[in-house]
């Protein structure tokens, strides 16, 4: 086995190669293979998977050297929204909107010398997003593992998170109601703050929304928070005059 093949044990169900360019991590669906490098059409990294044992991922990562697949099925999305709206062919869209393409691009390199990846939640997120947003004055209502896995599988490509060298510095929680598209807990750690990254995580959630046909976004802001009425008001987001009621429920 190559060097850069080996594999380092990160964290419980977490495991990086020598190289740090491939991260193998144990899902409730079983391990996915992350590509650092390589992003998808979203911004997130390429994926394979999910594998059923941790040394059949191990065996995809020189496979995944030459060029992987995204395990997103966006594309897919996108031609039934162009055939349900009678679309034209893309060779014949008018050139002022070109349609994005999905071809793999490198992640930005950060002065750290680590990359910053934007990508989907894991399972294995929930206690630093909770800490994260412990740190921003969230509250942690809705916040347990079970309810953000079923967030995150109601709302594929819109629930983000910001990792540099395997920690969490970022959060963004989109989701569609097929009426509107919302944001929540857009959270960035404090010594990773005025570096772009809550906007790197918003234009991803509303392109993803975009090409879902979502009409209009609402960004869910605290309101004793300045500072976040000041970013959202700086990216065209306007408030409404409407009062926003809310009841907890007994789910059982």
């Amino acid at each position: 086995m190559a060097d850069d093949e080996k594999l380092k044990r990160e964290r419980a169900g977490t495991y990086r190669t020598a190289d740090g360019r491939f991260t193998i991590e144990q899902s409730t669906t079983g391990w996915l293979l992350l590509d650092s490098e390589q992003t998808n059409e979203l911004g997130l990294p390429l994926a394979r998977g999910p594998f059923a044992t941790l040394d059949e991922a191990r065996a995809a990562v020189a496979e995944a050297r030459s060029g992987p697949r995204p395990i997103s099925d966006l594309d897919e999305r996108r031609a039934r929204k162009r055939a349900k709206e009678g679309a034209a062919p893309a060779a014949s869209r008018a050139p002022d909107r070109p349609e994005r393409r999905a071809a793999p691009r490198r992640a930005p390199r950060r002065p750290t010398g680590h990359e910053l990846v934007i990508r989907e939640i894991r399972a294995s997120d929930g206690d630093e997003l909770r800490k994260l947003w412990a740190a921003a004055g969230f509250r942690s209502l809705g916040d347990d593992d079970r309810s953000l896995s079923r967030f995150a599988r109601r709302n594929p490509g819109l629930v983000l998170v910001a990792s540099e060298g395997g920690r969490i510095v970022g959060s963004a929680l989109g989701a569609f109601d097929g009426r509107r598209g919302w944001i929540y807990h857009l959270a960035t750690a404090e010594d990773h703050r005025r570096q772009g990254i809550a906007t790197r995580l918003v234009a991803q959630i509303e392109a993803g929304l975009a090409d879902l046909g979502c009409p209009k976004v609402n960004a869910i802001v605290r309101d004793e928070s300045e500072s976040g009425r000041a970013f959202w008001k700086a990216r065209g987001y306007v408030v409404n005059a409407a009062q926003q009621f809310g009841k907890e429920l007994d789910a059982g």
